[in-house]
């Protein structure tokens, strides 16, 4: 607390060393959430003859279009087991926010009368999910991937 009466002790007031302090915080870069090591891969069930797609692609695809490029690619599926990750894939992919995302979706359903998008919450759903539905696509942390039976990584989104 010796801090305090030296600063009081000298000319420069106390109110102007709060407001640098405020300054230099706020042009510190900003740090990323860290989502394990950083890669995020998109995934399907092993032998689903689904190869690497634009990034245009797979936002079709998550908008609940149908793909374009792959037509061994069925449906879309959200892996929503870490809200971190979740968020970044709307963010990095989608550009959207889920606010703008869950509209989108049902703007879609109700105009062309699509097929919600769906969910999982853990990834032993998922793998079972993907192994059921062959030809559905995910995306995972690509450390995620090693723990999972019969997927293939399809491509590393980011």
């Amino acid at each position: 607390m010796r801090i305090l009466p030296a600063i009081y002790a000298s000319t420069i007031k106390p109110s102007f060393i709060v407001v640098m302090l405020t300054v230099v915080s706020m042009l510190l870069p900003t740090v990323k959430a860290d989502i394990g090591d950083g890669k995020v891969a998109l995934i399907a069930a092993k032998g689903s003859g689904i190869v690497e797609m634009h990034i245009r692609e797979v936002r079709r695809i998550y908008l609940g279009l149908k793909s374009v490029e792959s037509a061994a690619v069925k449906h879309p599926v959200l892996n929503i087991e870490s809200r971190l990750l979740y968020d970044e894939f709307l963010k990095n992919t989608m550009h959207l926010t889920e606010g703008s995302y869950k509209r989108k979706l049902v703007k879609r359903m109700f105009r062309n009368g699509g097929e919600k998008i769906e969910e999982v919450v853990s990834l032993k759903a998922l793998n079972e999910h993907l192994l059921d539905h062959v030809g559905d696509i995910s995306f995972v942390e690509v450390s995620s991937v090693d723990r999972m039976k019969n997927i293939e990584v399809i491509q590393i989104l980011w």
